[in-house]
């Protein structure tokens, strides 16, 4: 197993739009550490430079400044046959007239170590589940969108590999087979404890699968952590409205008093050395929105019940503002009906509304 270092990554790229030349930064002074055998998901929006950083730490493309190490050793000094990356696209990246028995075993028997692969792929099989002797004999063209990110992730296993790479396998299959393969994959990573990097903007593939979770937005890493440090205490704005399903509520409001004060709710306690009139905005997950017989009221305009997870989601709006609830399954109200609420002290967290960083 192998730790991989990232000292101070920053990546740019040009390109011309109308005619002007623009510089965008995939990846702007990155600094992160995975330890030997650790999951680390990347989770962050499209074009936050998630896939720049994969192909940074695979050797496939290089920084404009700062430097990849494997076990300490820089990657550039490390000749591309040694570097061990098993890496799965989006795509599988599939040989379209090969067999999936001979993209398997390809690196094997290029090593005249052929008598290896079946074994290989019997432990593979054994350990996912899945009948993949059943795919050997099909080329990508035969095999469903599934099955040729098995066979991809399978080809990367069969390297021996000492990083393991996963740029969203998972992301052009449907949600069944989705949650399907991550079980297999969660699996595969325990039997072969490969320091991987799997990027996603999917929020359920990053909590299954990562050990910790590095949330990024416009090249910068934001914050590092497990997804319950993330949900209960997130650094910023950014981080407190990308993170949960159901998304945080958000109030705007200012300090007053040693006290946060909103259009409808107010009277919180807040850093005290704020100054009277600072805008603060106030984040609240729906869970912690309470309903009372007195409190402010306010006008159910959606009931979504969320079955698997066992609870009902109400979206509501009074006094000009809009938020969610999150309620007991067996929570009876229609739509149109008025719901009186009060808001949990201790789930509320506080933001500078200018600069969206955590106040309190």
């Amino acid at each position: 197993m192998t730790t991989v270092t990232l000292e101070h990554i920053t990546k740019r790229y040009e390109q011309y739009q109308d005619g002007e030349r623009q510089v965008i930064t995939a990846a702007d002074d990155l600094s992160l550490k995975a330890t030997s055998g650790q999951i680390i998901t990347i989770l962050g929006p499209s074009g936050c430079g998630k896939s720049t950083v994969l192909r940074i730490i695979a050797g496939l493309i290089a920084p404009d400044s700062g430097r990849v190490l494997y076990d300490n050793v820089p990657l550039a000094e490390i000749p591309a046959m040694e570097r061990g990356v098993g890496m799965v696209f989006q795509e599988g990246a599939l040989m379209p007239h090969w067999e999936a028995e001979r993209t398997i075993g390809f690196f094997l028997r290029l090593r005249q170590r052929e008598h290896e692969v079946p074994e290989r792929m019997a432990r593979i099989a054994q350990i996912t589940g899945i009948g993949l002797e059943q795919l050997l004999s099909r080329k990508p063209r035969q095999l469903s969108g599934g099955e040729r990110q098995r066979v991809g992730i399978a080809r990367a296993l069969a390297r021996d590999p000492r990083v393991f790479l996963f740029d969203e396998p998972f992301s052009n299959i449907d949600a069944k087979l989705r949650a399907q393969a991550r079980v297999e994959l969660k699996r595969l990573l325990h039997a072969f404890p490969v320091t991987s990097f799997y990027v996603t903007h999917d929020q359920v593939e990053a909590i299954a699968l990562a050990d910790r979770i590095v949330v990024m937005r416009a090249g910068r890493i934001e914050q590092v952590g497990a997804y319950r440090d993330l949900y209960d205490n997130p650094i910023n704005l950014f981080v407190a409205t990308f993170i949960g399903t159901p998304t945080i509520n958000c109030f705007a409001g200012r300090a007053v008093d040693g006290q946060w004060h909103g259009e409808n709710f107010g009277g919180f306690p807040i850093r005290g050395d704020l100054p009277d009139g600072t805008p603060v905005t106030a984040g609240i997950r729906p869970e912690f929105v309470q309903m009372h017989r007195e409190g402010m009221p306010a006008v159910v305009d959606t009931v979504t019940p969320y079955y698997a997870e066992r609870f009902v989601l109400l979206e509501v709006h009074g006094g000009g503002e809009h938020w969610q609830i999150s309620a007991p399954p067996d929570f009876q109200v229609e739509v149109g009906e008025t719901v009186y609420c009060t808001l949990d002290p201790d789930g509320l967290l506080f933001f500078d509304t200018q600069t969206g960083q955590r106040i309190g």
